[in-house]
């Protein structure tokens, strides 16, 4: 990608599937797709000024290390920055995939010129980013944003465990917006091979595949509630694949809820939008951290 009125123009791209064997096969193929990438973009690692690069989390962004993952086998305490660095021959900034994205929302996209935001991306899982008063909120671990592990759930049975027959979460934890709205999680309870399939037999009419739909909803208007509630963002940036191709299942029960169950002063101040930079806005927002880190700016971010 290069720079064009700061806005980044794609000019070559690569894409593979995840290695399932392990996390130095991962790696070796991070790294064949970069420098697949520097060939048909007729440059060599001498013209590279810095690559970001884009992971799942917790990481540390800082050390470029991944603590763990449970979305990519073999990554634990992964020096992934480092590793890439060293294979491609160029300077890699690592940060979590939703952070490049708000990143990019914030510089580029529908969050410009907002100073409190908070991005979600509605995809594989659910995950996502806050920005306050103009700086990414990062917390004492650099777990903050995980918004896609807000517990919307629990079992109301006083008698029973809190966690009894609600769905289990990968993190471990139940009740989690993933565990009910992430597209890899709709398509394994359905039985499905993707979450579109599971929309597409609730438009049909099929009652198990409406109810799974329903808790969909459910949880990411019981979280677009919380967020307006406890962080007062003046925009709630929804973007992946789901809420681009099933907005009405994603965009209008969170303006929904908001606008039903919302405090007054809170609800008034939000508007929920649709991301403006669609898929390639992991692309966007790796090569915008890596220019400002590079050019030692982005203090905000970091």
């Amino acid at each position: 990608m290069v720079e064009s009125d700061a806005v980044p123009k794609i000019v070559a791209r690569d894409e593979r599937r995840t290695p399932q064997t392990s996390g130095d096969a991962v790696i070796d193929e991070v790294v064949a797709s970069g420098r697949d990438v520097m060939r048909k973009a007729r440059v060599t690692p001498a013209d590279v000024g810095a690559a970001g690069c884009s992971a799942p989390g917790p990481l540390d962004h800082m050390t470029g290390v991944v603590s763990q993952t449970q979305n990519i086998v073999g990554f634990t305490n992964m020096p992934i920055a480092a590793r890439v660095g060293d294979g491609l021959g160029v300077k890699v900034f690592l940060d979590r995939d939703t952070c490049m994205a708000a990143i990019a929302e914030s510089l580029i996209g529908a969050a410009k010129g907002a100073k409190d935001f908070v991005y979600i991306t509605v995809s594989t899982g659910v995950g996502g980013a806050i920005v306050t008063r103009g700086r990414l909120v990062r917390g004492a671990s650099n777990t903050a944003g995980e918004l896609g592990h807000w517990p919307v759930n629990f079992q109301l049975d006083a008698s029973r465990d809190a966690g009894d027959d609600i769905p289990r979460c990968k993190c471990g934890s139940f009740g989690c917006v993933e565990a009910f709205a992430a597209g890899a999680n709709l398509a394994e309870q359905f039985g499905a091979q993707r979450a579109g399939d599971v929309y597409d037999a609730a438009a049909r009419g099929d009652t198990r595949a409406r109810a799974l739909v329903t808790r969909a909803e459910r949880a990411l208007a019981n979280l677009a509630v919380g967020i307006t509630n406890a962080l007062n963002p003046s925009l709630i940036v929804v973007g992946g694949s789901i809420t681009e191709h099933q907005p009405a299942h994603v965009l209008d029960p969170m303006r929904a809820a908001i606008a039903q169950r919302a405090f007054r002063a809170p609800a008034a101040a939000v508007r929920v939008v649709p991301a403006a930079l669609g898929a390639d806005v992991g692309m966007h927002g790796a090569v915008l951290e890596a220019r400002e880190r590079a050019s030692g700016r982005g203090d905000w971010f970091l």
